[in-house]
């Protein structure tokens, strides 16, 4: 398995989009468990958690302006970790919004989850 590391943004292609596979931009929380949130185009409808990212305000890793999904959590196959393509670590002011977000509460976010994303960014 690929190593990752807590608070670098990667490029992972999954099958956990549907219909198709595709790369999903994440940001590592949790290298140990194998935990991320990712980044979409648009917000989810539920509007938790979904923090306005621009491509200006993080330039190696985000390649247009997008949310990043703080609702919740996931994980990746062994085989799509091995694929993961680095794009480094988060802004300082990236890291800064994320930590507001989640230490302001995210009310779909597990507290586990929460603390784990606080711990890596904060």
């Amino acid at each position: 398995m690929a190593l990752v590391e807590v608070g670098n943004v990667y490029v992972i292609r999954t099958t956990l989009t549907k219909p198709r596979p595709k790369d999903k931009i994440v940001v590592c929380i949790c290298s140990e468990s194998n935990l991320f949130v990712w980044f979409n185009s648009l917000p989810k409808s539920h509007g938790e958690g979904q923090l306005a990212c621009t491509a200006k305000g993080h330039p190696q890793a985000l390649n247009k302006d997008c949310y990043l999904d703080l609702s919740r959590v996931t994980t990746f196959l062994p085989h799509e970790l091995e694929a993961a393509r680095d794009r480094g670590a988060l802004s300082a002011e990236c890291r800064g919004r994320i930590c507001a977000a989640v230490t302001g509460g995210i009310r779909t976010l597990a507290p586990r989850h929460a603390a784990l994303i606080t711990k890596a960014v904060c």
